[in-house]
Formats: structure tokens, sequence, C-alpha cells
């Protein structure tokens, strides 16, 4: 559950340099290797006379073959070390021992955010805002005396349980980049940045001053609130060329929900040209006050002492791996929205054999069935908020958009998305809103599912196509489970003649003599249900309610009391 106080550089090396576990360098033992890459190696060490964990990082011996280099190096790391800023990995001290040089780091409880993201993706707004604020105020330290990271990613982005954030590495990269006037992309050893985050100066091969690392950290912004990087390609190469030559895609469609002001933030930080970009971190901070202000003024962030948590379940700690910004992984595969998961089909086999081939459209159509939801309960449960000391990062806790709710969202608003998947995502949404009471919200999801697949114009031979019939059943189903929530007097009533209404109108030829309209319109009903069950605890919650309201224990006519009940194995009706 540990990770280490920094990435150890780029490009790894194709076979791992021997594992030194166990040995002592000076002051340190070396107590588990934490990972690998093209700067050296990361260990977990144990400072003996202080008895503290540290990380401890041995540097290839050719980066610093030179007097000169080795004079840099040593400025550097002094200078970033009087920094002393809580937001930015410490560096304890700079060693030799046994040929080996070393560099001793604070040790980071915790994960980077790339391994965050990967594993959980975007986190609350909340939470995103406050990584935000804590890497800009650890970049505006380290820019006001001069240090330019020239490597702000994901993987030098650290985070404690707490959202506290420590940025690594600040200013070491420029001594490990190659020489030459360009950057060498397919090289294997070490490169000055990530494809991923790097800024079109530095793709060039051109000076860089601190805009540059506006540039990477307005990347890093787009990944955290997207869940994926602006640019992605099949070679390191192609990711530099997009960085240069093509405008990023609207954050806003990835994340609708997310406040305009702070897409917008994050584009100027991604602006091609330095001097289009905010020309001082300051600026930005700025900005996200003023957009923190707004969402609290709007209403609809609310002040509250409380400590966040970030939760790393899943997140365990791994075998010693090369390093996650290894140059070979240059293409990373962030899903654009959960993955959807299959649903067990055992009421289909019992319904085939009820029915018979009477309902092989609808049968057709369950066979396909899918079921958005998240991986596990704990996985989607929200970071946990304590009645600690109070963290002032979160006098803004947002209730703005709960995680579940904005991965539908991104699935409607995704062009491309499936249609039986945005209607999943529909009638989920729909579900939600009508159990935190939002009720105008989800007949809203409704009308607007409705002009998607009902009311638009079809071609011929499609009007009547098994998943249109689909979706107008279950936009009628939806309805009529709305009106049993209306404060009408007769809303009981009216809502159960819908529901008798959407049966009858469900019922699928041929006629059978075993069954009459209503029941034919049942069992089509209980084959939607199962393919879309938000929609038959959507229904189910509405006939219960519906019967409470009118004061019996057995709704009529039967077939209301039927769909009323969840399908069970073995029932007889």
């Amino acid at each position: 559950m540990s990770e280490v106080a920094s990435s150890t550089g780029s490009a790894a090396s194709a076979v791992p340099p021997p594992d030194l576990t166990g040995r002592i360098l000076g002051d340190y033992r070396l107590l588990r290797r934490l990972g690998y890459g093209g700067m050296g190696q990361v260990y977990l060490a144990e400072q003996l006379s202080l008895k503290r964990e540290v990380a401890l990082k041995l540097i290839r011996s050719d980066l610093q073959d030179t007097e000169t280099a080795r004079k840099r190096f040593q400025a550097e790391a002094e200078a970033v070390a009087r920094l002393n800023h809580p937001n930015i990995v410490q560096i304890y001290q700079l060693g030799e021992s046994d040929g080996f040089r070393f560099m001793v780091l604070e040790y980071v409880e915790g994960r980077n955010l790339r391994h965050y993201l990967e594993r959980k993706g975007p986190p609350d707004l909340a939470i995103c805002l406050s990584i935000i604020r804590q890497v800009a105020l650890a970049l505006q330290r380290a820019h006001e005396v001069g240090i330019v990271h020239r490597d702000i990613k994901p993987e030098n982005i650290l985070l404690t349980r707490k959202v506290e954030v420590k940025v690594a590495d600040f200013g070491l990269s420029r001594f490990f980049a190659p020489e030459g006037p360009a950057l060498h992309l397919t090289q294997s050893g070490v490169t000055l940045g990530t494809p991923l985050y790097m800024s079109p100066e530095q793709v060039q091969g051109q000076p860089v001053d601190h805009r540059s690392d506006i540039y990477s950290f307005g990347v890093t912004c787009f990944h955290l609130l997207a869940g994926e990087p602006p640019f992605q390609g099949k070679t390191a190469f192609d990711v530099a060329l997009k960085h240069v030559q093509e405008e990023p895609p609207p954050l806003s469609a990835f994340r609708p929900d997310l406040p305009p002001d702070l897409c917008a933030m994050v584009h100027k930080m991604m602006a091609k040209r330095p001097e289009q970009r905010y020309q001082s971190v300051r600026e930005i901070l700025r900005d996200l006050n003023r957009i923190r202000e707004q969402l609290h003024s709007g209403g609809g962030v609310h002040k509250a002492a409380a400590e966040m948590h970030l939760s790393f379940s899943g997140l365990r700690s791994e075998s010693p791996s090369p390093s996650p910004s290894a140059s070979h992984q240059t293409t990373v595969p962030f899903p654009a929205h959960p993955p959807l998961h299959r649903r067990s089909m055992w009421w289909l086999a019992l319904l085939v054999g009820v029915l018979g081939a009477g309902f092989g459209a609808v049968i057709a159509l369950a066979v396909h069935a899918t079921r958005l939801r998240p991986g596990s309960s704990e996985e989607a449960a929200p970071p946990n908020v304590s009645n600690s000391t109070p963290n002032e990062d979160f006098r803004y806790l947002s209730p703005l958009v709960p995680r579940r709710e904005r991965e539908l969202l991104a699935i409607l608003n995704k062009r491309g998305s499936k249609p039986d998947d945005v209607v999943a995502a529909t009638l989920e949404l729909v579900l939600l809103y009508v159990q935190q009471g939002r009720l105008q919200e989800a007949e809203e999801r409704i009308q607007n599912l409705e002009r998607e697949f009902v009311e638009r114009p079809f071609p011929k031979g499609e009007k009547n196509s098994p998943l249109l019939r689909a979706v107008q059943s279950a936009s009628r189903l939806a309805k009529a489970a709305l009106q049993a929530y209306s404060p009408e007097v007769d809303a009981a009533q009216r809502s159960n003649e819908m529901f008798v209404k959407a049966l009858e109108q469900a019922a699928i030829p041929p006629k059978s003599p075993k069954f009459d309209r209503l029941e034919r319109g049942l069992a089509a009903v209980q084959m939607l249900l199962m393919r879309y069950p938000d929609l038959g605890e959507l229904c189910h919650a509405a006939l219960d309610r519906n019967a409470q309201a009118l004061g019996v224990t057995i709704l009529s006519p039967p077939v209301l009391e039927q769909l009323r009940q969840p399908p069970r194995l073995g029932r007889k009706d």
C-alpha cells in the first residue's frame, strides 16, 4: 500500500538491474525495492541512526559521469532541499557508499495519482479541486525560487489517504536530459519528461521555463478530471506530435457536469503558445479560488468541517516492477466509462419454457442483456468523511454530482455510446433521481429518451425494431411509476391505470389461446425488466407505493400484483 517518493524516471531497462534488498549503504538498510527505471532504482530503506523509513534512490552512474554534471546536480538538489514546502517531497541527503551514489528522500505512504486513476477513475470534484490546488501551491513555491520541474505528470503526484499531495522530482530531470537540440522520443534510456504530458516547446527541444510546467500541469488536470489524457497514440512520437499540432478535445465533452470556468481554466493552461497560457501559477490559484467561491455561493456546495480520505481498496502493493512512466508505455487505455457486466440469465430459461417461441424477438433482446454497475460496492464507494480535524482545502465539500451519476451522464453524453447502453444508463439514472426525490429530473430523462428513440424518424423497416419497442415499453412503464409519486389525490389509481395500459401495449403477436392480451403483455414486460433491472426496481417500488396509498394488500387486476412481485424461480401463475 506504499508508494515510492518519486517515480524512477522514464525508460526502464529491458533487463532489471540487480536487486540490492538487504544491503546497507552508509546509514541506510535497503528494505525493499519499490521500482526501477531510466534514472535508476528506488528502495524503501531504514535510516539506522534515526530509526525512520525513507525512500532511497540509486542514481545510475552514467548519468553523472562528469565532475560538472555532479556539481550541477548537487547544486540543484540543494536548491530543492531548501524549498521546504508541505506539498513537495523533501530531499534529506545526497550520499555515496560502496560505489553507489544515491539520494535520500521523504517516504510518502500512499499511491501516485496515476495508480489511483487507473484503478478508481476520477475522484469527486471536491477532491479534484484539492489536488489541483495543492499541486499549484507546490509549483508556485518552486517557480518563485527559479526551479522548473520539467516533468509534471500523475506519476510524480503522490497522494496520501487524507488527500495530502506531495509532488516529487522537482528540478531533477534537467540533469538527466540527453544532449542535443531536440528530444529523442525513440531512444531507450532517459527522456526529459513524458510525452503524454510534455509541452509543445519541450517536445521540440526548445528552451523551457515555468510556463512549460503550467502546460504539463494542465494536461495532468485534464487527466485527473476526465479520467484520461487529452492526447494518446500508439507511439511516443504520435503523442508528442499531437501536443504540437492538435487542439485537445473539450474537457466538457468528457465531463459535462463540471463548472464551465474550470474547463476553461484547464484549457488555458494547455494553450499551444506559452504566451497564451497563464503566465504564473499565482494566476491559476486566483482563478481556482474564484471557481471554488462561485460553487460555494451558488448553493450547490456546503461548508463542512471534515477531513476527506481516499479509498485505496484494490490498490494492493505490488512486486517490484519497472516505473509506470517507462518509455514503452506511451498509450494509456483508460475506459471512457465503467465496463458493462453480463447479467445473469437464469430467468430467461424459465420464461422460454413457459412462453414458447411466440416471444422470440424479446428473448433475442434478453440474450444480449447487459448491466451497468460499478465493479464492487467497495470500489464504488465515495471517499470516507470523518469528523476529525478539519482540512482547510475542504471548506467547500461538494455534493455536486455523485460518482455513479457522473458515470451515467458520461455514457449519455458520449458520442458513439451504444443505444442499449444509453437506454440502460437512462433507466438507472431515473431510478437514482426518484430515490433522491428529484422527480422533475427523472421525468426529463424519460422525455429525452423518448426524443432520442421514439419520436425521431426511423428508416423504413426500423420503426418496429425490437430495440424501439423495448424503449417504448420502458418509457410507458417509467411514466406509470413516476405517476405514483405525484401529489395528486388519485395518483395511485392513475398510476395503476397507466401500468395496465403499458402492459396492454407491450403485448407481442402472434396471439396465443393460452394467454390474453394482458398476460402476453406481462410476459413481454417481465423479459424487459430482466434486461433493465433498474426499471424493474422502479416499477416494484411504485406498485408497492400504490398498494399502500389505496389501502390494499393485493392489487387488481391480477397482472399488476404479478408485476409488483419480483420474479422468482419456481413461481406458478
